[in-house]
């Protein structure tokens, strides 16, 4: 799990996360989504939602652990979801999480 969060923050500091449920729906409407992660304790509704998108969008899902750790890794405060729009740091999250 701590190398699926420390990849995550490499995308953020390469400055190709998009945070939030709103914007990462937004991401994946636009289809500059490449992988969304998801923490094992988002709300239902918002997890239904976005699962649904990722489904129709072909876009890879990845859970982690919860949202205060994932907030802690990409230096934000309360970050319910986020999404990787760089294909690279999207397959490297992909893979690692697959390992995990």
């Amino acid at each position: 799990m701590d190398k699926l969060l420390g990849m995550v923050g490499l995308a953020v500091r390469a400055g190709k996360v998009r945070f939030g449920v709103y914007m990462t729906e937004r991401a994946l409407a636009d289809g500059s989504a490449r992988a969304v992660v998801l923490p094992a304790d988002i709300g239902g509704g918002n997890r239904k939602k976005i699962e649904n998108k990722c489904a129709e969008r072909r876009v890879p899902l990845v859970f982690c652990s919860t949202k205060a750790e994932l907030s802690r890794a990409v230096g934000k405060k309360d970050v319910a979801a986020l999404c990787v729009c760089d294909e690279g740091l999207a397959s490297a999250v992909v893979k690692i999480a697959g390992k995990c």
